[in-house]
């Protein structure tokens, strides 16, 4: 891994901020601050950006160029390309443990946006935080419709669930990833 960074690669970040949904409710002066303080890193193939079960202090991650595999249980639940973003729920939450693997598939280079950073973005812009849990809200209500249908279409998961205490219709989102790793490892049955 390396760091780094230079205005035509903060012009890059900007565009790729512009059009990822976290950030659609930023103005341009607002944007231009992310780069700012967030730090660049670039990453070559099949790097290892977090581990599974790792205690590291919460960051947001934003893919700019090249694209991840979100790993869970072994198990690939997620890719992501530019504009991608993942850690969002550890730097939220300041949790300090990984939900998952995220390995880079081909060079890529990435945003690192530490808690101390978004504490001074939106300290500077309180309204840069509603915008950002509306988009996290909405995600968040995305994958729980996803996995309702899931749990209700499928026993080995509906099973799952029950063993974590779990009903189909009252998913707790903190108690997910068992979850998620028992429906790819149905999947791949």
């Amino acid at each position: 891994m390396s760091r780094g960074g230079g205005s035509k690669g903060a012009d890059d970040a900007i565009e790729v901020l512009r059009g990822t949904a976290l950030f659609a409710g930023f103005t341009d002066e607002q944007l231009e601050m992310v780069p700012k303080v967030a730090l660049r890193n670039e990453f070559a193939a099949g790097e290892t950006i977090v581990s599974e079960n790792e205690r590291v202090p919460g960051s947001l991650w934003l893919i700019l160029e090249g694209s991840v595999d979100v790993c869970t249980g072994g198990a690939t639940i997620h890719s992501l390309g530019p504009g991608g973003y993942f850690g969002e729920m550890a730097l939220l939450a300041d949790d300090p443990v990984r939900s998952a693997d995220v390995v880079t598939t081909e060079p890529t280079v990435a945003l690192e946006l530490k808690r101390s950073h978004l504490v001074g973005l939106v300290s500077s812009a309180p309204e840069i935080a509603l915008g950002m849990l509306a988009e996290l809200a909405r995600r968040l209500r995305r994958t729980t419709e996803v996995l309702h249908r899931v749990v209700d279409a499928s026993p080995e998961a509906a099973r799952a669930a029950a063993e974590l205490g779990l009903e189909a219709g009252q998913l707790d989102p903190t108690r997910l990833d068992p979850i998620v790793f028992a429906l790819s490892s149905t999947e791949r049955a």
